[in-house]
């Protein structure tokens, strides 16, 4: 009798725990998806496999600047190439030596991290001196200027574009600053001399790479950017209209720094894996990991249109702030290589990274 006792009220006990461990589960579950994706808001979606602009501003300015943007060209065009998406939490920036506005820090590159993004577009308000910037694939902009930075600063980070404006360093691979006119391959505005370079010449008088007075690329930039957005044309092409965006990119993930000194590139990485959902392209410059490439130089820039013709700024070299990537663990292709103008610069083995994963 004892027995059946036991079996009797044992069994209901066995079935009460596994329907709590199975809740326990779910939330659990429902808790990992929604710490992702809670604060992500979408703005612009056209589909899963696009080119994917982040936000860290307020509603508001996300609302304003992606719908500038889609009335420029090239970006008006290929709008169904891109999804636009907000995150509303403040964040710190830093003034990088007195002249520029540069959010891109671990705080920020951590809460990147929660949505899809291949750029990251950080709105601050500062004085009119105040550079906005762009370093690898966030973009810091001074909203005390014109909204036609984003559209200059895009060029830079999407296009890899040199400043149309002088004095200035050509980054590699830039090719809207030729030497000579008739390096132009392709159909122009015009031809005038001083492109970052006084000896280099441009494409337009007055482009948006040169002056935030407007926001016309020129013909030659605009065909440069459309090669670009060709080459990562979305599998289904066809708008689908502002879905509800399922956040589905977390991934196992480990970080890779990659730092430039004067002496040349050091790659160093940990065994770290994380989950975050990370970038899946970057369209132009020479630093590449995987398909995922970035220029590798900070352009900081600033012109106040009431009492300046063209803009001022830097392209800053070998800054003592590394480019911040991420490499997915693959174990059917362990090794990535991380290149620079298509040369190996470092290696990275992703069974190396340990199985543990630490969520942001």
């Amino acid at each position: 009798m004892e027995h059946k006792a036991f079996m009797f009220t044992s069994i209901p006990l066995i079935g009460i725990i596994l329907i709590f461990g199975y809740l326990n589960v779910q939330q659990n579950s429902t808790f990992e998806e929604n710490q992702y994706s809670h604060q992500c808001q979408d703005i612009e979606i056209n589909g899963q496999d696009r080119i994917d602009l982040l936000f860290i501003s307020s509603l508001e300015d996300a609302k304003r600047y992606t719908d500038y943007l889609f009335t420029v060209e090239p970006y008006k065009t290929y709008k169904s190439y891109f999804n636009t998406r907000v995150i509303t939490q403040e964040v710190e920036c830093e003034i990088y030596q007195d002249i520029a506005i540069l959010c891109y820090n671990k705080e920020i590159l951590d809460l990147a991290d929660q949505c899809e993004h291949d750029y990251v577009i950080v709105i601050k308000e500062d004085s009119k001196q105040i550079r906005s910037s762009a370093y690898g694939k966030v973009i810091s902009l001074n909203k005390a200027h014109e909204d036609s930075v984003l559209i200059h600063e895009l060029g830079h980070a999407i296009g890899n574009l040199a400043e149309e404006y002088g004095p200035a360093k050509i980054p590699r691979g830039s090719k809207n600053c030729v030497s000579s006119c008739n390096r132009f391959s392709g159909q122009v505005d015009g031809c005038t001399q001083e492109c970052s370079e006084s000896s280099y010449y441009r494409s337009i008088a007055l482009g948006v790479m040169r002056s935030l007075i407007t926001d016309n690329y020129g013909i030659y930039n605009i065909n440069l950017i459309s090669e670009l957005l060709n080459k990562n044309k979305p599998k289904d092409s066809v708008i689908t209209g502002n879905q509800i965006s399922t956040y589905l990119c977390i991934k196992k993930v480990q970080e890779v720094k990659i730092y430039q000194d004067e002496g040349g590139f050091r790659v160093t990485t940990n065994n770290v894996l994380k989950e975050a959902c990370i970038p899946d392209r970057g369209l132009a410059g020479p630093l590449c990991v995987e398909e995922v490439c970035n220029t590798n130089v900070l352009f900081t820039d600033a012109q106040d249109i009431e009492t300046d013709e063209t803009l001022h700024g830097e392209t800053i070299e070998n800054l003592d702030i590394p480019i911040i990537m991420h490499v997915e663990k693959n174990l059917e292709n362990q090794i990535v290589k991380v290149l620079f103008d298509g040369e190996t610069i470092g290696t990275i083995n992703t069974a190396e990274a340990g199985a543990t994963a630490c969520v942001i």
